[in-house]
């Protein structure tokens, strides 16, 4: 049942009844999830614009070598950083009351493209560090080794160097 089928069907028994309520005449589907709105909805809503920002200063670090460019993406990066635990508490939530099945590993953009940003910068300890980080919170990179394959490779190369 859409979200305005909801708010508009009055014959649903389990109609929200308490008149103080900011909830009165939501059914209880419509307010639990009217409820996760105004907890998490800003919350998402940075989400996505931080993941836009960093895809976009990495693509700019890629193509133009920019220092501003690195500097913009290491800064969101940890700005998606400090943002993951309440994240992760908003995706358990969506799970628990809409049912939301997100895949695991969770695929963290953060974490893969600071990674590879360092490494193109050839600091290599740096995105070793990124990647130990990563596995330790059971992230993936989404490529079919993850970070465990991108972390060997990483090593490899730092003793080349």
């Amino acid at each position: 049942m859409g979200i305005f089928s909801r708010l508009f069907n009055k014959n649903n028994e389990n109609i929200c009844k308490d008149k103080t309520s900011k909830y009165y005449n939501y059914d209880i589907e419509t307010m639990k999830y009217a409820q996760y709105q105004e907890k998490y909805g800003e919350l998402w809503n940075l989400i996505g614009e931080y993941t836009q920002k960093i895809n976009t200063y990495y693509s700019d670090y890629i193509n133009t070598n920019s220092k501003e460019a690195f500097n913009n993406l290491f800064v969101y990066c940890n700005k998606y950083f400090d943002l993951i635990p309440k994240f992760e508490e908003a995706r358990k939530e969506d799970t628990r009351i809409n049912g939301t099945i997100y895949k695991n590993p969770y695929y963290c953009v953060a974490y893969h493209k600071l990674a590879m940003a360092y490494e193109k910068a050839e600091c290599y300890n740096s995105a070793i560090n990124v990647c130990e980080e990563a596995i330790d919170k059971g992230y993936t990179d989404g490529t079919k080794g993850g970070f465990e394959a991108r972390l060997n490779r990483l090593k490899k190369q730092s003793e080349i160097k």
